[in-house]
């Protein structure tokens, strides 16, 4: 078996069956070596490494190069790491630990003081990333509620913009992003990526005068993606606005503002300060610590997950 950088894997049609049953993901190389070469947290990384046996992929994991701010407001380059698998037939053979290893190796070379990843408590992998030094590094407080008479659109509500201000959209979230330590590092272009990969849709935002939401819905819910609010009163104005979409449960499984968590709570939203998931997160040098760069409290939504 041999480690190849995934850009150097002569055949990327041999990760779909991989990816597939790992992940349920249709991954279609074309597409995705689209997207990341407009994707600035992969555009200039090896995008990740791979296990080969005889050719065929038994395992992946990929990395990243992300852009956070520190609590004195300078910008910083972090690794990040995703989509960590091996196959069903060669586990327990260290095939993940080696290949987190080329991604730790990777990262020190770009002089990386951190490495980031998301998981989950209740799934094995918790365990492992702790034995490599990871350690619970934000937890998602999150907010959901059962709407008990469904508040059908009047015809006279303003729907969301199919047409949407993205000047605005990165003015508003930088004025409110603008205290705060984290995954808080966009433009416009951060924007286009996230369209990009479908996790916006430009039907699915609702723009105000100090805020927006992005979001998804179905048949019973609507899921938040995401909530600015440069005021209380607009978080309310947004809050409402989903309700009235007419469906019977809304949720928002991240919630890291703690005023908008706060104006969740005073409309009768079940909160938990706690979830499954979570970020986690390896100090890669002893220049200084996770808390000593990013204070107390590390900012991210859901559309910051990788």
């Amino acid at each position: 078996m041999k480690i190849a950088p995934y850009r150097e894997i002569p055949d990327k049609k041999e990760l779909l069956p991989l990816m597939s049953m790992s992940f349920g993901w249709s991954y279609n190389p074309q597409k995705f070596e689209e997207i990341a070469e407009i994707d600035p947290r992969l555009k200039n990384s090896p995008i990740g490494f791979c296990m080969l046996e005889n050719n065929e992929a038994v395992g992946f994991v990929g990395v990243m190069d992300l852009q956070t701010k520190t609590i004195e407001g300078e910008v910083e380059t972090v690794g990040g790491i995703w989509g960590v698998t091996t196959s069903p037939s060669h586990t327990r053979r260290g095939i993940a630990t080696e290949l987190m290893k080329s991604a730790h190796n990777y990262f020190d070379d770009k002089g990386y003081r951190f490495s980031f990843l998301l998981t989950a408590r209740t799934i094995i992998a918790y365990a492992f990333y702790r034995k490599l030094g990871y350690k619970d590094a934000t937890d998602f407080p999150s907010a959901h509620k059962i709407i008990e008479e469904k508040k059908k659109p009047s015809g006279k509500e303003k729907e969301e913009s199919k047409e949407v201000d993205w000047e605005k959209v990165v003015e508003i979230y930088n004025r409110f992003a603008a205290d705060k330590a984290g995954f808080t590092v966009r433009d416009k272009k951060y924007f286009e990526v996230l369209r990009k990969r479908e996790k916006i849709k430009p039907e699915r935002i609702f723009l105000g005068e100090n805020g927006y939401a992005i979001f998804k819905e179905n048949e019973e819910a609507v899921f938040v993606n995401e909530i600015i609010a440069l005021t209380t009163e607009e978080a309310r104005n947004l809050i409402s606005f989903l309700e009235r979409k007419g469906k019977p449960i809304i949720c928002d499984r991240t919630v890291l503002d703690e005023k908008i968590l706060e104006v969740y709570e005073s409309l009768g939203y079940m909160i938990r300060k706690k979830s499954h998931d979570l970020l986690m997160v390896k100090e890669l040098t002893e220049k200084k610590t996770f808390s000593q760069v990013y204070g107390g409290k590390f900012y991210m939504t859901s559309l910051d997950f990788f």
